[in-house]
């Protein structure tokens, strides 16, 4: 039923995230999902009923709807469209290694201290390397480059 409810929210987070990057950019709506993400975490280390589980769902939907459409376009905006495919492949590449890294991290500290709830904690740790990397990217450069065709 939870994972119903986050793909049923995930659209809409996509719309509610779009328009706030309208208004303060994409670059600055992608850290306000991480800074979510953050938040997320946090709460479900202190979730113990099946209600606030549920609610975790619906959260994790709004944010996940918004930070993948929002980081696609965020990052689509600033590569050369003639070299798309092997930007995007790069992208899915590191993609895959979060979807590896991430679960370790968490088998990994589950196993050493026992708890799913500091393994989940845990995984804060990617969201706030994800914004301080992201605070270094100059978007406006990168989108200078890309029509200078700096990447040709």
């Amino acid at each position: 039923l939870t994972l119903l409810i986050i793909q049923a929210i995930a659209s809409f987070g996509a719309l509610v995230f779009g328009r706030l990057a309208g208004r303060i950019g994409s670059k600055q709506a992608v850290m306000v999902t991480l800074a979510l993400w953050s938040g997320v975490v946090i709460y479900a280390y202190f979730i113990e009923t099946p209600t606030e589980f549920f609610l975790l769902g619906a959260v994790v939907g709004l944010v996940l709807g918004g930070s993948q459409a929002l980081s696609r376009s965020l990052y689509g905006s600033m590569i050369p469209e003639s070299a798309s495919a092997e930007f995007f492949g790069f992208y899915t590449v590191f993609s895959k290694f979060s979807a590896i890294w991430g679960p370790w991290v968490f088998a990994v500290i589950r196993q050493s201290a026992g708890s799913s709830r500091l393994s989940i904690l845990s995984l804060i740790a990617f969201f706030i390397v994800g914004m301080t990397l992201l605070y270094f990217v100059d978007e406006r450069k990168a989108r200078e480059a890309k029509l200078a065709g700096a990447f040709n």
